[in-house]
């Protein structure tokens, strides 16, 4: 959704502490977590049209985890580093650093790859097999999204405790 409109106002030292603790903790800006809990009244009480239902099946869930990212069938053991910026039961947006040796392409015979991560509840491994939809070049990043092509049980079962 565009955010094209200003709204100044006051609030207690209290709620602006409280607000600035979960916009720290949630690694978002103080902005985006006062647009998400005012958006979230406004959906409770139905009073806003503005919103469109999601198009996504599944939500995303916010996070930041290392990843560590396997180019599928390559034949090779190097492994590149990533991060998991947000994920969901069908797909992950991972950042990948510009300087790492990983060719990422939207290309159907080239596009898949493994990552391999921990959730933060979690001490085991989450291996799964993806396969690149989206990919947004940035200054010092390469952003991915990827939806989920394959995951072993336990993975899987993994992913779904901690997103639902």
């Amino acid at each position: 959704m565009k955010k094209d409109s200003l709204i100044c106002f006051r609030v207690c030292r209290d709620v602006h502490e409280t607000l600035t603790k979960i916009a720290q903790e949630e690694k978002r800006s103080l902005s985006s977590i006062i647009n998400i809990v005012l958006t979230s009244y406004i959906k409770e009480r139905k009073l806003f049209t503005g919103i469109k239902n999601e198009r996504r099946q599944y939500p995303r869930k916010g996070i930041l985890a290392p990843a560590l990212i396997k180019q599928h069938g390559s034949g090779e053991t190097k492994l590149e580093t990533g991060s998991i910026t947000d994920i969901s039961l069908s797909g992950v947006r991972i950042l990948i650093p510009k300087e790492a040796k990983f060719d990422i392409s939207t290309d159907p015979q080239a596009a898949k790859f493994e990552i391999i991560f921990i959730l933060p509840p979690e001490n085991r491994p989450i291996n799964v097999t993806c396969e690149s939809c989206r990919i947004i070049d940035s200054d010092e990043n390469i952003h991915v999204g990827a939806s989920f092509v394959d995951a072993n049980f336990h993975s899987y079962k993994a992913l779904q405790t901690y997103l639902i």
